[in-house]
């Protein structure tokens, strides 16, 4: 991530760039032009980064395409530190400079930090960071992702680390930007109301804990918006050049295969229906959904229907204002654009075909 001055309209295509630079490099290995770009002394602004301890486990990790929002041991590996290196090539431990994380034994004092973001004049950054690790051979603790700001960032300045005020204490803020307006935008595994007796969400595909959308914070009051409510979660804001929040929705609507098991008798995954959302909700003997219109598994439903099945579960791309208006798929595109299949919804109309890109 760069450190733009605040005049610079390049700023967000060029984090964006930095990032597909990034993935190009790691794809091209040791190709001539990977090692002629890696042996560049100056660069014109310096650039802020992580470095993370890889987790081998790829379900509901940090490296995870869902459900990365985890701050335990076994989700993130303690050890990580947040970077920057100055254009003319000097590297700064930020983190270990500000007096945070330990070498050797990851204990008490332990982090793992992710996700930073840079301020609009250079002058700050926020990023989320976990503290702490069990001391001792099967202690259970729990941990949380929280936000964090730096200041200090000079090559001759001793950096601060403060934690950002009025927060959500005990839950996992990840995936943070400044906003335009100096609110901090960001996704959480908080409850859309805060119940507890609600946490944590678990998602559409396969009953995981994931975060709950994309929030927004004023640390100055402890003002607290949901932008976007996602059932199965936001992922990786970003504001563009036209000032709108770009994330990806995880778009899972379908109904549920584990519920679909269970009435098959083909699995048992103790899947019901509550009578309410209330804390003293009753657990109703049944798993009866009304929407969407069946999968294709449930062959007993669709009997006697014009009904082919419905399967829809999909990673798209989404903008919304910065106060929550206007929510959308980017740029009005439709799910055949993005979508390389899509089978036909009725089986007694021939004019409802299924779609593999003929048009």
């Amino acid at each position: 991530m760069l450190l733009f001055p605040a005049s610079s309209p390049a700023r967000p295509f060029t984090r964006l760039a930095l990032w597909a630079l990034a993935a190009l490099a790691l794809a091209a290995g040791g190709l001539p032009w990977a090692r002629l770009a890696s042996a560049a002394t100056t660069t014109p602004y310096p650039i802020m980064f992580v470095t993370q301890v890889p987790v081998r486990a790829d379900f509901t990790t940090i490296g995870a395409v869902f459900g990365n929002h985890h701050a335990d041991i076994q989700s993130a590996t303690r050890g990580g530190d947040l970077w920057i290196r100055y254009p003319n090539g000097t590297l700064k431990n930020l983190t270990a400079a500000a007096g945070y994380g330990s070498a050797g034994q990851q204990g008490a004092n332990a982090i793992a930090v992710r996700d930073p973001d840079v301020y609009w004049d250079g002058s700050k950054a926020v990023f989320s960071m976990v503290i702490g690790a069990p001391t001792k051979q099967y202690q259970v603790s729990t941990f949380y992702w929280q936000l964090y700001e730096i200041t200090g960032l000079g090559v001759n300045d001793t950096p601060v680390i403060t934690k950002v005020p009025r927060q959500p204490a005990t839950f996992n803020n990840v995936s943070r930007i400044y906003g335009t307006d100096d609110r901090i935008i960001f996704t959480s595994d908080r409850p859309r109301n805060g119940a507890a007796h609600l946490y944590p969400q678990l998602d559409e595909y396969e009953l995981a804990p994931t975060n709950s959308g994309l929030w927004s914070l004023d640390p100055a009051n402890g003002n607290l918006r949901l932008l976007n409510h996602a059932p199965s979660g936001d992922f990786t804001p970003i504001i563009d050049s036209f000032g709108r929040v770009l994330f990806t929705q995880w778009d899972h609507l379908q109904r549920d295969q584990q519920a679909d098991a269970d009435a098959m008798g083909t699995n048992t995954y103790g899947t019901f229906n509550y009578s309410d959302e209330s804390a003293g909700a009753a657990r109703l003997n049944d798993r009866t959904e009304i929407f969407p219109e069946p999968r294709s598994t449930r062959t007993d439903l669709l009997a006697g229907t014009n009904l082919a099945g419905h399967s829809f579960n999909q990673f798209f791309p989404w903008q919304i204002n910065e106060d929550g208006t206007d929510s959308e798929v980017l740029n009005h595109l439709g799910r055949h654009e993005l979508h390389g299949y899509i089978a036909g919804a009725r089986t007694d109309d021939t004019n409802v075909i299924e779609y593999y890109g003929q048009y």
